[in-house]
């Protein structure tokens, strides 16, 4: 019986090493959000950075243009920043503040409205 029992303690101890070493290698595929960048006719390219945040969508953009332009310099020709998610962004922001407000006094966390597509950052830029 006791050998039993150490085999199911290790057979559960193998399993949940396993699935965290997935977890754990999948989460690290999902770090690098890069867009497809297009060239335009007059020597320009263009990506779009998608994101949960403002500051995540222009990084997301900026990181594939860099890429693209490799050691040459990202230079911005026009940008446009744009918001998708389901209520308008200050009510969004608005709901988020008194959703944790009380969640952090019920101790139930706060509620999270926002998708990871709801930024836009378009950029035209050229390499230089």
């Amino acid at each position: 019986m006791n050998t039993f029992i150490k085999t199911a303690a290790f057979t559960r101890t193998a399993t949940l090493t396993a699935t965290l070493a997935v977890a754990m290698a999948l989460s690290a595929c999902q770090t690098t959000t890069l867009s497809p960048v297009i060239q335009r006719a007059d020597s320009t390219y263009e990506t779009t950075g998608i994101s949960d945040t403002k500051a995540k969508a222009q990084q997301n953009a900026l990181d594939s243009a860099k890429k693209n332009c490799g050691s040459r310099q990202v230079i911005i020709v026009d940008d446009e920043a744009k918001y998708n998610g389901i209520l308008g962004e200050r009510t969004g922001r608005v709901i988020g503040q008194i959703g944790g407000v009380l969640g952090g006094v019920l101790g139930t966390g706060s509620p999270d409205l926002s998708r990871n597509d709801d930024y836009e950052y378009k950029i035209n830029f050229r390499c230089q």
